[in-house]
């Protein structure tokens, strides 16, 4: 058997991840920005699902103002205020 890093390293990995409940993305059936490296499709159907009274329109403009977030050149630090920003 020939070992490569894929069988020694990443579909270990893959496997231990799925069994912790992590869902595997194939790349061939997804598309992503590429601009923000992130599913999109993904980003806001988790959104209307932990929101579920956000209308659409909201939905996407939140996902054109993290997009513009991630457009900084603070490494993800404003991104991640986002995240943990607390109204109220």
């Amino acid at each position: 058997m020939k070992f490569t890093e894929d069988t020694r390293v990443k579909i270990p990995v893959i496997l231990h991840l799925v069994r912790l409940g992590y869902q595997y993305l194939s790349l061939k059936e997804q598309r992503w920005d590429l601009e923000s490296n992130l599913f999109p499709d993904l980003f806001k159907t988790g959104i209307s699902k932990i929101n579920p009274g956000v209308a659409d329109a909201d939905v996407e403009r939140l996902w054109v103002d993290v997009k513009l977030t991630l457009d900084n050149d603070d490494l993800g630090q404003a991104f991640y205020n986002k995240l943990t920003d607390r109204s109220g």
